[in-house]
């Protein structure tokens, strides 16, 4: 794989005031062979005028969807209209690091059966301010979770005890035409989907300890704290959606009831805290029945905060 043409997908809506940063990360790749996609899903903030108006940005291709359908549908229609043999995903209130589509190239030039490149991101503010003193989302889910993670290959088991940040997710196009595209139905869980569907399928999914993009965190995120109940209803679906596509996961138990039992209490405790507290609580005390390696997550939730959501069932 000798410098291939690579596709960069943004999905945007009402986005206006982020998109630049995201198009400016792309402008300062280090890579030379890009073709870029705005597919806008329905803005009335102005994006798309705006964009078009744009000397600096005019090596953005912008495509308009008929109607607001989803994140999902408009990355489906950019990789439709991809030319790249590389398919490289980021939101428009996200950025890429200038190394990132060099190094991704240079991991699938090692990796013939590559599916799928994924990375850390550094998580930033709505002002672009970094977050948590540094501390990239990898290295705070693998402390919340207990789970180490290094540079590597990752297989469907891994993936299923513990899942990858979309920014930067790169596939080449073939592998959309084996496994299909993103499902809306299950969206914001739709990359974790995606990435054990191509584990499932016999792709090598390769991680890269480095934080080579950046992850905004801001209210108006699909996967924020006002969704969380919906997402994490969509994480338990596509858990057992990967158990029935690929039912030899089952061979290790102890693995699939713990990992469902962690996103199970990762819902109850998104229930307590929205109000569902009697709901959520009953099914923490199942959840702890059932696996009791769940009292480590519960010690974490932290005993007052429990204590005062308890005191209210």
């Amino acid at each position: 794989m000798q410098s291939p043409l690579v596709t960069i997908i943004i999905p945007t809506f009402n986005r206006l005031n982020w998109i630049p940063v995201c198009l400016d990360s792309i402008k300062a790749q280090t890579y030379p062979n890009i073709e870029t996609l705005v597919i806008d899903d329905g803005s009335s903030d102005g994006t798309v005028d705006w964009l078009k108006s744009q000397p600096d940005y005019a090596f953005a291709q912008v495509h308009v969807q008929p109607k607001n359908d989803g994140a999902s549908i408009a990355r489906n229609d950019g990789i439709r209209r991809a030319r790249g043999e590389l398919i490289v995903f980021i939101d428009s209130d996200d950025a890429l690091l200038p190394h990132h589509v060099e190094t991704a190239v240079s991991i699938f030039d090692k990796h013939p059966n590559l599916g799928l490149f994924c990375c850390d991101s550094t998580l930033i503010d709505s002002n672009g301010d970094v977050l948590f003193e540094g501390r990239t989302w990898h290295q705070i889910q693998s402390k919340l979770r207990n789970y180490s993670l290094q540079t590597g290959s990752r297989s469907l088991k891994d993936i299923f005890e513990f899942s990858h940040i979309f920014p930067g997710f790169t596939l080449p196009k073939a592998v959309f035409e084996k496994i299909g595209y993103f499902d809306q139905s299950i969206f914001p869980m739709d990359d974790y989907d995606l990435s054990l569907r191509v584990a499932g399928a016999g792709y090598e999914v390769h991680y890269c300890n480095e934080p080579l993009a950046l992850r905004r965190e801001h209210s108006g995120q699909c996967s924020g704290f006002a969704n969380s109940i919906d997402t994490c209803r969509k994480q338990i679906r596509t858990l057992n959606a990967a158990l029935q596509r690929n039912p030899e996961l089952r061979k290790d138990a102890s693995l699939v009831n713990r990992r469902l039992a962690a996103a199970k209490m990762e819902l109850a405790v998104s229930r307590m805290v929205a109000g569902e507290r009697v709901g959520g609580f009953g099914m923490m005390l199942r959840t702890v029945a059932t696996n009791p390696s769940q009292l480590f997550r519960v010690a974490h939730f932290g005993r007052r905060r429990l204590q005062r959501l308890v005191a209210s069932v």
